[in-house]
């Protein structure tokens, strides 16, 4: 594969992983009772801001080391 196509692939399963982990992440604490959708969008704001801040910077380090040539696994 392509340096090309292997950056894409990259990138398409990073934003992949980021909306279904975000969204996993927000409805178990809706199911745990932690905040309700009725009650404003607070809490699904802290999880975007929060699973954002994380899965962006272990993609970086991700990235970073691969970017080294180093193998990840």
């Amino acid at each position: 594969m392509t340096g090309n196509l292997q950056a894409i692939g990259f990138l398409i399963s990073w934003v992949l992983g980021w909306g279904i982990g975000g969204s996993l992440i927000d409805a178990g604490l809706i199911n745990a009772g932690l905040y309700s959708l009725e009650d404003g969008q607070m809490g699904t704001t802290v999880t975007f801001v929060l699973w954002s801040l994380l899965w962006g910077g272990a993609g970086n380090c991700l990235f970073q080391r691969w970017v080294k040539g180093e193998k990840l696994g």
